[in-house]
């Protein structure tokens, strides 16, 4: 199956909706280590508007590492996540992307949880002292299930079709939450589409920071990643509840003068199946801490903070575990 990402939700989300005004390309990473407006969204529209045929956007789709820098700018107001999913399932249709491999098979949820549902991902799953903290932060009354989706969000970022019966087991539960809690920004777009204004979906840096206890933990020696996929997703929403946390502990943010947040690039199928790509890690890593004298990286997402512990010497910490006593 494929997830029909143009009929999800009536938004400018079609790459022809871009006027090439080139406005994305101030936040985003592709650009600013390449140089190469063709690797962009924008370079792509306008290789589309010139006539070129989707077999040339080969290089450029598969260079997006989908951090949402862009959409965060564009005047226009398209869904460049959703638009570079489609076209990346375009082109594995047409056999003309790169195998990125397959993900891991999911622990089915069983029967229908209602209620505040949690999706940890599969990061938060392999470290389970971390888990049972998220979770003891969040409440009792959120229940964390064991299908959180990932091999779903990696099917979507490179563009491969989705099983029927495996995209079906995996809404039942969910159907009904009143509010769904995930560490994946992708998961968080996606069902945010899906389920409608019914159910709220947030991501967990969010839903961690309505803790006192977590707030305080942050401190003015901190560099505080936000998970850029949600955050790009929702910037007109976000922005306020991360300035107030700046304003409250003096730290350090991912967030530059446009208030888009900067990603590592940690998150990106590229990086973690160790594939070519034009965003260096280790250069945004740099790049981030330049002119701030960090003591310490807070981070929403595992993979941010694997970045960091592979490329500086600074301590690393989960936003779970600055939590105050």
């Amino acid at each position: 199956m494929k997830i029909d990402i143009h009929n999800l939700h009536n938004t400018a989300d079609d790459i022809t909706e871009c006027n090439g005004c080139g406005v994305c390309m101030l936040s985003c990473p592709v650009w600013r280590q390449s140089h190469t407006m063709a690797l962009t969204i924008c370079g792509r529209a306008r290789l589309t508007m010139g006539g070129a045929a989707e077999e040339d956007l080969v290089e450029s789709a598969s260079a997006c590492i989908l951090c949402g820098s862009c959409a965060a700018l564009c005047p226009r107001g398209m869904d460049t996540q959703r638009a570079t999913f489609a076209l990346r399932q375009r082109l594995a249709t047409l056999g003309l992307l790169p195998s990125f491999g397959r993900s891991g098979q999911p622990s089915p949820s069983v029967g229908v949880a209602l209620g505040r549902l949690f999706l940890p991902g599969a990061a938060l799953r392999g470290q389970q002292q971390l888990l049972e903290r998220c979770q003891h932060i969040l409440g009792s009354k959120v229940s964390c299930l064991s299908d959180d989706g990932s091999d779903i969000c990696y099917d979507l970022e490179c563009g491969a079709a989705i099983d029927d019966k495996r995209f079906a087991e995996f809404l039942a539960p969910l159907r009904g939450a009143q509010e769904i809690i995930a560490s994946d920004g992708v998961m968080v777009n996606l069902l945010s589409l899906l389920l409608g204004p019914k159910t709220r979906v947030r991501g967990l840096g969010q839903a961690l920071l309505e803790n006192r206890q977590v707030r305080r933990g942050v401190k003015n020696t901190d560099l505080f990643m936000i998970e850029t996929r949600t955050f790009n997703a929702r910037r007109e929403q976000l922005v306020m509840l991360y300035e107030a946390l700046r304003r409250e502990t003096g730290c350090f943010m991912n967030l530059d003068l446009h208030r888009v947040a900067t990603p590592t690039g940690g998150m990106s199928v590229q990086y973690r199946m160790n594939l070519p790509a034009p965003v260096s890690v280790e250069a945004q890593v740099h790049w981030l801490l330049e002119g701030r004298n960090a003591k310490r990286i807070v981070v929403e997402h595992l993979d941010d903070g694997a970045a960091f512990l592979k490329h500086t010497q600074l301590p690393v910490v989960h936003l779970a575990e600055v939590a105050e006593p």
